[in-house]
């Protein structure tokens, strides 16, 4: 499945007028073409689509935002085959086109509707009979409504949700949430889900918000026993972790050499995947109860199998020693 790459531009800002009155301007001339966009099949080799954090996350994920230009560059559209935990099978989504970004989710944006909204939308790609597409906010203007609900030029509108109040026959008065999807649509059908979908009444608009993100990433320095290498050469083997990974399963991933004959298997993994961690202790997830006990005499040491690197969105370096029981014989 291809999204044809015929570009629409809209010159002109979603004001209180086309709020008010469901107008969607007929003249929408093409001003330039982008690449055909394909429905990519998920990567398979990787074990997760985002960073992992917490609700409560330590660091300001907006400091990963991208510019737009970049992010019009990354923006693409994807399909799983198969069902998983977080989407169905042959559903599209907005994906990035490199593993260096990722797409994360801004959700509960509320906008005013009083005096517009402020936005300038791109179709990037589109054309296609189903209204499927790639529609990114391009304008975001200075002082507006959107400007104040924290949107930014490169997002893409993934939903709009209304609540209206409607009262039953015993007077009982309920909150109604309507909302219309949108991701992964062409032009005309994300304006219409901003503008005829909500109607009149709603003063405001609640968005689901689709952003473009640098993937933050750990730089880690392994250090090697000096007795397992050869004689003259250095110890020490740099590599570039993304944030979210699983340390030992990326530090094998990336052909660091996990040999310490005489280690303790672990109870966890059944491999001996303890590392001793010489600088960047905070970069990684807390240690559970269980790990903290098996660690009590060994407070710098991790299971590596139970830990996480660039723990809920932070970057920086780690520097760490592994086959411990080598470097003490």
């Amino acid at each position: 499945m291809e999204l044809s790459p015929v570009l629409k531009y809209s010159s002109w800002l979603i004001v209180a007028s086309t709020i008010c009155n469901g107008f969607v301007p007929s003249l929408l001339t093409p001003q330039h073409h982008a690449s055909p966009v394909v429905l990519n099949k998920a990567p398979v080799d990787s074990d997760f689509a985002v960073p992992r954090t917490t609700s409560d996350r330590l660091v300001d994920a907006n400091r990963y935002n991208v510019d737009l230009d970049t992010a019009a560059e990354l923006w693409t559209v994807s399909m799983q085959q198969e069902r998983s935990a977080v989407r169905d099978a042959g559903v599209p989504y907005m994906d990035s086109k490199s593993k260096d970004y990722f797409v994360d989710d801004v959700e509960d944006v509320v906008v005013s509707r009083d005096g517009g909204l402020g936005l300038e939308l791109l179709e990037l790609a589109g054309g296609r009979e189903d209204g499927f597409g790639i529609t990114i906010v391009t304008v975001v203007g200075e002082g507006s409504n959107a400007e104040k609900a924290g949107i930014l030029p490169g997002d893409s509108i993934a939903s709009v949700s209304v609540i209206s109040s409607t009262t039953d026959s015993a007077g009982n008065v309920e909150q109604v949430e309507r909302t219309a999807a949108c991701e992964c649509m062409d032009f005309d059908n994300t304006i219409a889900a901003l503008t005829q979908f909500p109607g009149d009444k709603n003063p405001e608009l609640i968005l689901g918000i689709k952003r473009m993100r640098r993937w933050p990433k750990v730089m880690v320095e392994v250090a090697y026993p000096p007795a397992q290498c050869a004689e003259g050469a250095d110890n020490k083997e740099m590599v570039e972790l993304f944030a979210g990974e699983n340390l030992q399963r990326a530090l094998l991933n990336r052909r660091i050499i996990m040999e310490d004959p005489n280690a303790p298997k672990c109870d966890f993994c059944g491999n001996k995947c303890t590392v001793s961690v010489e600088k960047g202790m905070n970069l990684l997830n807390p240690a559970g109860l269980t790990e903290q006990k098996i660690m009590a005499n060994n407070p710098k040491c991790r299971l590596s199998c139970k830990t996480t690197v660039g723990y809920n969105m932070q970057e920086g370096d780690l520097k760490l020693r592994i086959n411990l029981r080598v470097w003490n014989e």
